[in-house]
């Protein structure tokens, strides 16, 4: 919930990483479990109503919100799951459809990414329908405060240079535990903004889908 501490919070993105990581892994482990639980139900509920076929979802590190039963709600209702592996050299991330956690392996960072002999990358057009987005922090206006790597801001650059006008039709929405939402996120140009978000309580979506 918005409180009136974060929402007096220096805005500065250090400060605000920092904060928001306190915050979340504050959060206890069973009650993050349950609260993932929800807010993969409402997004898995979205995506039926809306016809959505294929998603590109992060594997969930630490305090993340915790993404594993989307993923497999996804396998078991047929929609194609798309992980992105990361390359650190150049912070860009390629695409690999998932089929079961056994495709994983570490990758960057010590976190669980697609094993490339067992999910080879996706051809560079592919786009996928929608981009479950992970995040330290979220507004209501579509702002995002990522890590600070840039890997999605690339990525939704590569798309917009690449494939022109039909990039607009990959929907993009953050996830993240309520207390996550604030006031406002400093965003720069090049930051990707959200279509919406979606925590354990609904799914929020502010631009026209």
């Amino acid at each position: 919930m918005m409180s009136e501490q974060r929402g007096a919070m220096d805005f500065d993105k250090t400060s605000l990483r920092k904060a928001m990581t306190k915050l979340r892994e504050g959060i206890r482990p069973d009650e993050r479990s349950v609260r993932s639980a929800a807010a993969c139900r409402y997004l898995m509920d979205w995506m039926i109503e809306h016809e959505v076929r294929s998603f590109m979802c992060y594997v969930p590190f630490r305090s993340e919100l915790d993404t594993r039963s989307l993923v497999e709600r996804g396998w078991e209702t047929g929609r194609e799951v798309i992980v992105p592996k990361c390359y650190p050299s150049d912070r860009s991330m390629s695409l690999h459809k998932l089929d079961s956690w056994s495709g994983l392996k570490a990758g960057a960072y010590g976190i669980l990414e697609p094993d490339p002999g067992e999910c080879p990358p996706l051809p560079a057009a592919y786009m996928p329908e929608l981009v479950v987005t992970p995040g330290l922090a979220f507004d209501s206006k579509g702002g995002r405060l990522g890590y600070g790597g840039g890997y999605y801001d690339r990525f939704a650059d590569r798309l917009r240079r690449e494939q022109g006008e039909a990039s607009r039709l990959v929907k993009w929405l953050g996830i993240a535990f309520e207390d996550q939402l604030v006031e406002e996120i400093p965003m720069q140009t090049h930051d990707k903004q959200m279509d919406g978000l979606v925590t354990e309580l609904k799914v929020r979506v502010w631009s026209d889908l």
